[in-house]
């Protein structure tokens, strides 16, 4: 049964944001806790190790966000605007794609550790849980594969993609699905960057995510749906409805809720267990990312400032 938190009306009002749909609970994240000012719209954002500090990126510079308080804990400038952030997978370092390299910040004295060259122009970062590997998605589709242990590349190739818009890791890890801009979603091999299967999203993907429920979900452009993917097949498998198209797609640890942004109307929580929207929360603007902790305690949401949200 869900506990239906009596205060959260209060919070709610106290953080000036407007919720519709049913009853907010407390098993997700959706109260203010800081706004951050980050000195322009912030792009990207992620969670060092899934539970640590948050990172945010905005414009040229990289900040570390303190996962209790919400607060500010470094400014760091790399001087060339930032296209993605990411963490390396035990969380022991802050990353963030700056042109054709990869940066590597300490999350203890917040310099940049290491850079690491690309052959091509970065778009996404791509970590691999429980491992010392995390994977680049270039511009043009090239992914490359690096060892966190002396941060050196150790392949490097073409996918079928070649003008990649969303990038997730399968619940296995040895899969990437890749979203291209004509709407085609392709199941790469991480061990031979191969193509295991495509599937076609009508009228192209704005997000996706990775779940540990055996799928991926995508938001398609246009439409007021967020598909899974089935990791197995590679293929459509089932459709959640929303109120608005998505942009960006965040789901919790558990698998069980997953949060779709929508510009100008804040965003929705859906249940993906019953497929029912838990709550729109619709008074933080035209959000572009959002990320989730893994305790389900936090949520980082890029919108004009940067959103710390608490459960």
């Amino acid at each position: 049964m869900k506990k239906i938190v009596v205060f959260a009306i209060l919070a709610l009002l106290i953080s000036a944001c407007d919720s519709t749909g049913p009853s907010i609970n407390s098993e997700f994240p959706a109260f203010m806790l800081q706004c951050v000012n980050t000195g322009g719209p912030p792009t990207a954002c992620d969670f060092l190790g899934g539970s640590g500090d948050g990172l945010a990126a905005a414009g040229t510079y990289l900040y570390f966000i303190d996962r209790d308080a919400g607060y500010v804990k470094a400014e760091v400038a790399l001087g060339v605007p930032v296209t993605d952030v990411g963490s390396s997978p035990e969380g022991g370092y802050g990353l963030a794609l700056g042109g054709n390299v990869l940066y590597v910040i300490s999350n203890d004295i917040y310099t940049v550790h290491q850079q690491v060259l690309l052959s091509e122009v970065g778009s996404f970062i791509i970590p691999r849980p429980s491992s010392t590997v995390i994977f680049v998605l270039c511009a043009d589709g090239t992914l490359i594969k690096v060892e966190t242990v002396g941060w050196t590349i150790t392949k490097s190739g073409p996918t079928n993609a070649t003008d990649p818009v969303a990038a997730a890791l399968g619940t296995s890890g040895d899969y990437i699905f890749i979203a291209d801009s004509d709407g085609k979603v392709y199941k790469i091999s991480t061990s031979d960057f191969s193509t295991v299967a495509e599937t076609t999203v009508d009228g192209g993907v704005n997000g996706m995510c990775s779940t540990v429920l055996g799928e991926v979900f995508v938001s398609p452009e246009g439409k007021s749906e967020v598909w899974a993917i089935d990791c197995g097949t590679g293929q459509h498998s089932r459709t959640f409805s929303v109120p608005y198209p998505a942009t960006a797609l965040a789901v919790t640890s558990s698998g069980k809720y997953f949060y779709a942004t929508v510009p100008g109307h804040g965003f929705a929580v859906v249940n993906t267990v019953d497929n029912t929207v838990e709550a729109v929360i619709s008074s933080y603007g035209d959000p572009v990312d959002m990320a989730i902790n893994n305790q389900t305690t936090r949520a980082l949401l890029c919108t004009s400032d940067l959103f710390v949200l608490e459960r």
